[in-house]
């Protein structure tokens, strides 16, 4: 179970667009039934295509323009986003069948190891990205030894991340910086 994130930015640009082109008809529509002359009339947007040939420059930039924004959205819609539940290890029931699917939130993982990154004495804060396949812990350290914190840092967050049991342990990267308020 990988739950990844809806496309909600292609979708929206394309709902917009149609939008407008809906409010722009029903407001010519509604000034026609009210006998007022509309703002965009049909023989006014035929007298501007018509002048037009398909092999004008013109007509031939707008169409690359679209197809190349087409191809933008297309993209973006396709591909895959980051997932935002990760799935954790399948649990095995008493009878040894497998059991429900289980996953957590790809910012509660990061919350909760920062929060035990954050832990260690020595870090006074720690800050922690996760990515497909890898943890990245940026600590500040203010300790007498700040060369022994990132080991240490390092070896609770792979201590954790056993205990939350990721369906594939992602590898542990820990970089730390000293801290400039010591």
């Amino acid at each position: 179970m990988i739950r990844r994130p809806r496309r909600s930015l292609p979708a929206t640009i394309v709902a917009l667009v149609i939008l407008a082109v809906c409010v722009l008809v029903v407001v010519a529509v509604v000034q026609s039934l009210l006998g007022q002359t509309p703002f965009l009339t049909l023989s006014a947007l035929l007298g501007i295509t018509s002048s037009q040939s398909w092999s004008s420059a013109g007509t031939v930039a707008v169409a690359i323009v679209l197809a190349v924004l087409g191809l933008i959205l297309l993209l973006v819609a396709i591909r895959p986003g980051a997932p935002t539940v990760l799935p954790l290890r399948a649990l095995v029931d008493d009878d040894g069948s497998r059991g429900a699917d289980a996953g957590v939130r790809r910012n509660t993982l990061t919350k909760d190891l920062a929060t035990t990154a954050g832990a260690v004495p020595g870090v006074t804060s720690a800050n922690v990205s996760a990515r497909v396949g890898r943890i990245t812990a940026t600590v500040t350290v203010a300790a007498a030894d700040p060369a022994s914190v990132p080991g240490e840092v390092q070896t609770r967050l792979e201590t954790r991340l056993v205990e939350i049991g990721p369906a594939t342990r992602p590898k542990v990267r820990v970089r730390a910086r000293a801290d400039k308020n010591t």
